[in-house]
């Protein structure tokens, strides 16, 4: 449980441009339940991301299939997806986007009450293909039990992410992390974050923060899991 904590006096807050908008989205599908046990609901979670889209780049928690989840919104030929571990999965615009690099990371682990196994970040570097501007996309679903922070506990797990955030995100204009967090805006994990960097949305454990200010931000209701999807609008 060694978690490198940042200097005192660094973060993300940034002044950011005026140019760009980008759209993003943080959607635990709920896997289990909403595609295995109820094969897909009719595409319902495809249905609410067809209707409220079009969305630069989408974060998924809990996201066996990235394919199956595009396919369903019917953004599979517009949208590029791409497979994460521990179930997590991006997705952007492909004719906005180009992918320069792209990574995961095993950073927590959860409890023995609740141990499903090891959490990760995932994360893409995207250049806009007009623009040229850089943008970094990390995707993460935390450690259980709820508002524990894992093994590690909250702070290191918040460290962690941090620090992967930090260190892959380098030469990058906009920085935005989504997730599942499984701990709410008032524990030590999500704290811990946001003394670092902007959260621009939340909705219970589900976070959007960016080092830019949000534009816009929305919750877009659940589809069908036992999550509700949230959006946020940046600009870079």
């Amino acid at each position: 449980c060694k978690a490198q904590e940042p200097a005192a006096q660094w973060n993300m807050f940034m002044v950011c441009g005026n140019d760009i908008p980008v759209r993003v989205l943080s959607y635990n599908l709920y896997w289990w339940n909403l595609f295995d046990r109820r094969g897909g609901n009719d595409r319902s979670a495809g249905r609410l991301i067809e209707a409220n889209g079009p969305f630069d780049v989408m974060g998924f928690q809990e996201c066996d299939s990235i394919g199956r989840v595009l396919n369903d919104a019917r953004i599979g030929n517009t949208h590029e997806g791409i497979q994460g571990p521990h179930a997590l999965g991006i997705a952007f615009k492909r004719d906005v986007w180009e992918l320069i690099e792209k990574g995961e990371q095993d950073i927590a682990e959860d409890r023995w009450e609740q141990h499903y196994g090891r959490r990760a970040v995932q994360w893409v570097k995207l250049r806009h293909r007009q623009a040229g501007k850089l943008l970094f996309f990390m995707n993460h679903h935390g450690p259980l039990p709820v508002n524990t922070g894992g093994l590690c506990g909250g702070k290191a797990t918040a460290a962690s992410v941090l620090r992967a955030l930090a260190f892959n995100a380098m030469g990058a204009d906009l920085k935005v992390l989504v997730g599942d967090l499984n701990a709410d805006q008032d524990s030590e994990t999500q704290q811990t974050l946001s003394s670092r960097i902007r959260r621009v949305m939340h909705h219970w454990v589900d976070a959007i923060f960016s080092n830019c200010p949000a534009q816009e931000t929305g919750n877009l209701g659940s589809g069908g899991s036992d999550h509700d999807a949230i959006t946020a609008t940046l600009r870079m």
